[in-house]
């Protein structure tokens, strides 16, 4: 049996029979994978505390016939504060959620996976700005980075009124027809940054609370728009808020 090794975020976990699971995991090298986990309920599993939701860990999995296996774990990072807060802990599902029915099994996104660590490990600090943050720069790195700096129907110069238009796939100036959104100048220049830019940077520039609620709405309408679909765990985050 042929044997791989990597390293993977554990997304998901569906119980399977009396002992096992089957594990969604987001990995470096062969983006995302479904692998079982034979026996980890059991106390006495070696493998079950390496496996727990939101872990980074080095895997060797062996291929099935049906399903891998995973053979060894070991954790390299685990963000158990996420589970100290309940809205730390929506947030983390809701990464997975939209990472999980944005990407494909076995597409290879090494920098899909830097961002979904690299978020991880700023739940909690500004929450608002890292979900727009993290909603925008998934997109665009599955090929639909928006339009920001000219007008998508006439190529010209934004005008001083501007528009996102979801389905064109950014902004749109005033002279042309549109169905977006009306965007302030201030939204315009933040959705730029996150493009450009890490969350480290972002976290050094000041934002006023208003652009960033404005963005936030942009940026989780636009993968609305995108995906078709509806992500259940994000309605828990604005319980808690």
């Amino acid at each position: 049996m042929a044997k791989y090794k990597l390293k993977g975020i554990i997304l998901k976990r569906t119980n399977l029979g009396e002992a096992d699971r089957i594990l969604t995991i987001f990995t470096d090298k062969m983006g995302k994978i479904r692998a079982l986990g034979k026996g980890i309920r059991k106390t006495n599993s070696h493998l079950g505390g390496h496996l727990e939701p939101f872990c980074l860990a080095n895997l060797v999995v062996a291929e099935g016939r049906n399903l891998d296996i995973i053979t060894e774990a070991e954790i390299i990072e685990c963000f158990f504060s996420l589970r100290n807060n309940l809205k730390s802990t929506h947030i983390s599902y809701y990464l997975a959620e939209a990472i999980d029915k944005l990407t494909n099994e076995h597409e290879k996104h090494e920098d899909i996976f830097a961002l979904l660590l690299e978020v991880l490990k700023n739940v909690g600090f500004n929450d608002d700005l890292l979900l727009a943050f993290f909603e925008l720069k998934l997109l665009a790195k599955l090929g639909f980075k928006p339009e920001l700096n000219r007008c998508l129907i006439c190529h010209r110069q934004l005008s001083k009124t501007n528009f996102f238009d979801f389905a064109e796939g950014g902004l749109v100036c005033d002279q042309c027809p549109h169905n977006g959104v009306k965007i302030s100048p201030n939204a315009i220049k933040l959705l730029r940054l996150f493009v450009e830019d890490d969350f480290a940077y972002l976290k050094k520039v000041r934002i006023s609370p208003t652009t960033q609620k404005e963005v936030r709405q942009i940026t989780q309408n636009y993968l609305d728009y995108i995906s078709g679909q509806e992500f259940k765990s994000r309605r828990f985050i604005f319980d808690q808020e």
